[in-house]
């Protein structure tokens, strides 16, 4: 078996800062990947793991690359006790798409060999499904592999064999021991693990709806449209502590997202006209016909019975005419429609409640919606 091992020291201030948004500690994590002979556990061996861990010594971040020179059941257990030793001083397991693939497979090799299974208490964040919880920013993608994350980040993947190939250049490898192959070999999982290091960082796009940013400003903007009609748009600035290592964008039926790095934008369009604010105690309430609107029936009873009825729930309204914007339906403040059954809310616009802690939680709550919005 030869092991490769190197110190990753540009990445030792980069990785802790998203690590502490997760409230990880560096020393406690382990990246991984790993490279087979066939999908199957059952007909197939593990030939390559790769691994990233923080050393507390040097402050440094080391990779360290197994990798199987003969094709066999013992070398197999050798390459696996070497791993499961890692596996054992972390808590934290990082992977992309280890959850479905890596971690099973490496469980069935595990007790093929009858080896201890070093992974049931261990926390295991797998990159593929962390970031499709944030669909927002992704759905547009032509596809979900690591390698067209990579590509958000730029990160500069030298390694272009697929899985299929690998395998073939394993099995060349295997009865050569070709130095060549050997490096081709060690490049596609040193790629799959420093590409897996490049798009980590993405997940600091968690800080958006857990409210860790300040707002730097606020603006209403005019836009003329292709009639030459004038709509309203309101623009929020968001300053982040931790950086997005991309340009990502998100729109949806009710606004817009731009985050790059330190900068998050949310534009939201201002409606202008007349909406409908409905009481959810409609049995306490009387509908006036002449005034379309409802009152509460302390006061219906010093009007005519002749111009009140009892309201139901598609009447119990007051009619507001001013500006107003979008509002998630979670949002603490008064909710708006253009009818009861309309999907969209809105809210005043200025907001009821000036203070900074309101203005930062309605953001908030409408960037915890765009966010998980498929």
């Amino acid at each position: 078996m030869i092991t490769n091992m190197q110190i990753l020291s540009q990445f030792s201030t980069d990785l802790p800062t998203t690590c502490s948004l997760l409230n990880y500690d560096p020393e406690d994590v382990l990246f991984f990947d790993i490279e087979t002979t066939g999908l199957s556990p059952k007909t197939s061996r593990v030939f390559l793991i790769g691994l990233i861990s923080f050393q507390p010594s040097t402050k440094k971040w080391q990779l360290i690359q197994f990798l199987m020179e003969h094709n066999c059941e013992e070398e197999e257990k050798e390459l696996l006790e070497a791993f499961s030793v890692f596996v054992k001083s972390r808590t934290k397991l990082i992977h992309f798409n280890g959850n479905s693939f890596d971690i099973p497979y490496l469980v069935s090799r595990f007790e093929k060999h009858q080896l201890f299974n070093p992974f049931p208490d261990k926390n295991s964040l797998d990159l593929y499904r962390e970031l499709l919880r944030m669909p927002a920013f992704f759905r547009q993608m032509p596809n979900h592999t690591q390698k067209a994350f990579e590509e958000l980040t730029l990160y500069p993947r030298k390694d272009l064999l697929s899985g299929k190939e690998m395998i073939k250049f394993y099995q060349n490898y295997e009865k050569t021991s070709a130095k060549e192959n050997e490096k081709l070999l060690l490049q596609h999982n040193y790629d799959d693990l420093m590409g897996m290091l490049s798009i980590f960082p993405l997940l600091n796009l968690k800080q958006l709806s857990k409210g860790q940013w300040e707002i730097s400003d606020t603006e209403e903007l005019e836009k003329q449209e292709a009639d030459r009609s004038i709509t309203k748009e309101l623009l929020f600035t968001l300053k982040l502590p931790f950086p997005i290592p991309a340009q990502l964008s998100a729109a949806f039926h009710f606004g817009y997202i731009t985050v790059s790095q330190h900068i998050a934008k949310l534009k939201l369009p201002l409606y202008e006209g007349t909406l409908k604010f409905y009481y959810p105690d409609y049995k306490n309430y009387y509908y006036l016909p002449v005034e379309d609107e409802a009152v509460h029936k302390s006061v219906a009873i010093y009007i005519d019975t002749q111009h009140r009825q009892k309201a139901n729930a598609s009447t119990c309204y007051k009619k507001y005419t001013g500006t107003f914007v979008y509002a998630p339906g979670t949002c603490p403040l008064p909710l708006l429609k253009t009818e009861l059954h309309a999907k969209e809310t809105y809210t005043f616009w200025p907001l009821q409640s000036s203070s900074l802690s309101m203005q930062k939680c309605y953001i908030q709550e409408i960037l915890k919606t765009a966010i998980t919005l498929s």
